[in-house]
């Protein structure tokens, strides 16, 4: 499922010139109704140390891709947990377009799904 997702979560180890080198990424939120409860549960901070633990969800392939290409080759699955969501089918997004914001995010919940729309 291609989402284009785009991450202004800057501050993310996955962050590449926003856009997200992870495989896939997971939506939190559960039952919340509003977009501002939802936020990027695969964020974790950049640093030397998550860049090691966490390259097992980097797409490095894509990555390298997205060096030398002017088209968006990074562009991860995007599970979800936030029921109430109307893009939410089956625990995975189907919006066509996925914006993670807060660039001055240092936590997961400090970040937000901007893309959920309640049911």
């Amino acid at each position: 499922m291609d989402n284009n997702l785009k991450c202004e979560a800057t501050k993310c180890v996955y962050n590449m010139n926003r856009l997200c080198s992870a495989k896939e990424i997971e939506v939190q939120g559960e039952d919340t109704m509003g977009g501002r409860f939802t936020f990027c549960g695969t964020f974790e901070e950049r640093g030397i140390g998550n860049m090691v633990s966490e390259m097992g969800n980097m797409n490095l392939r894509a990555e390298i891709k997205q060096l030398f290409s002017d088209e968006q080759e990074m562009d991860p699955m995007v599970g979800c947990n936030a029921r109430n969501c109307i893009y939410n089918q089956d625990a995975h997004c189907h919006a066509e377009h996925v914006n993670i914001v807060s660039e001055i995010a240092e936590t997961a919940a400090q970040t937000e799904c901007q893309t959920f729309y309640p049911r």
